[in-house]
């Protein structure tokens, strides 16, 4: 993928330099075009949508049907065998010490430790057309059209439509979550529907705006649940904020317009994530994350809760992986380990932002 993304770079460079104005009136033509395309909302969101689904599967003679390589696509491939074969959750094998491995849970119940949107993508592809991968396929055409829905409600319908062309070509067609089994478009596609749903309901308040954030927050939480949850302070304030206001509509308007139906769907929401719960781990209130991370790990999730003792392992592969890093977790909560884990991932997401705009430029 980074090959096919240089070479083309590289032609548009040469292009470029050697023949400014080639195609100029092309591309005048499409332009105009696209701003006509632009101005019917619902359609541009549709043509995203379509144009990232069609450029993949036309590059699938290049961009073969991947294969899983990391531990994390063979869980997450776990959930959607699973669930394409009518269970929630597997019983624990009697020999399960021998079957141990990275992403799974044992105990109690056999069943990948993530969040399960991911899985119910994969399974939705098993079931449609008998493959994973064309789950991904359709959740990669999903993303691109909910970023440009996200885009019309926060500006211009032009930038709204460029930018869901952009998602396209970086994310829906040549980028990673369109291309292994690991997930990303299930937790876009929810913070899009977030972030799109907040400007539409303190303008327009109709139902279908609400029940949309509602969605997106379930989605969020069943895919990147911590991600999702800081996303959600802000999103949460300005509605408090919006609800408080006398300008506008009425207070009741706004409870039963967008606070009633958003919570009905979040209590609906909460209330599949504690059955999925409850049926793999036996609690409605423990995730299967919870049980991977007390059985193999001494590390917390999060640097202020304490260092438990150390889980007994039964094979060394496992205890050197998760035994990795306990030796600097206590440097890690210092004052000089916060800021340096700070600012190495900020040098990291800065060298991925600026990868994306040299390719975008």
């Amino acid at each position: 993928m980074l090959l096919i993304e240089s070479i083309l770079l590289a032609l548009a460079v040469v292009v470029a330099f050697a023949r400014p104005t080639v195609c100029s009136q092309f591309f005048d033509r499409l332009e105009q075009s696209l701003s006509r395309l632009a101005e019917e909302r619902r359609l541009s969101v549709a043509v995203v949508g379509f144009a990232a689904l069609l450029l993949r599967i036309a590059l699938l003679p290049v961009l073969h049907v991947p294969e899983p390589i990391v531990h994390d696509e063979f869980g997450y491939l776990l959930i959607a065998n699973t669930f394409s074969h009518g269970r929630v959750t597997n019983p624990t094998h009697p020999m399960w010490v021998h079957f141990e491995t990275f992403s799974v849970i044992q105990k109690p119940t056999y069943q990948c430790y993530t969040p399960a949107a991911q899985g119910l993508i994969l399974a939705a592809g098993q079931i449609i057309a008998g493959h994973p991968f064309w789950g991904v396929w359709l959740s990669a055409g999903l993303m691109c059209s909910a970023i440009c829905w996200m885009l019309q409600g926060w500006l211009s319908a032009g930038w709204a439509l460029l930018g869901g062309f952009l998602a396209v070509l970086r994310f829906g067609v040549l980028g990673y979550w369109a291309n292994s089994y690991w997930g990303g478009a299930a937790g876009a596609i929810g913070g899009a529907l977030v972030i799109g749903a907040l400007p539409r309901i303190t303008h327009f308040l109709r139902l279908r705006h609400a029940i949309a954030m509602g969605v997106g927050l379930a989605i969020l939480a069943n895919s990147r649940p911590y991600e999702g949850f800081v996303l959600s302070l802000p999103v949460g304030i300005a509605l408090l904020t919006w609800l408080s206001r006398k300008s506008g509509p009425t207070l009741r308007d706004k409870v039963l317009r967008a606070a009633t139906p958003l919570c009905l769907v979040l209590m609906l929401g909460c209330a599949t994530t504690g059955y999925y719960f409850w049926r793999v781990t036996g609690s409605p209130f423990r995730s299967p994350y919870q049980v991977e991370r007390q059985t193999y790990s001494a590390l917390p999730y999060l640097i202020w809760q304490p260092q438990r003792h150390s889980p007994i392992y039964h094979h060394k592969v496992i205890q050197d992986a998760y035994s990795d890093g306990v030796e600097g977790f206590a440097s890690n909560r210092s004052w000089q380990g916060v800021l340096y884990a700070l600012l190495s991932r900020s040098i990291w997401l800065w060298r991925f932002s600026d990868r994306h705009l040299l390719f975008l430029c």
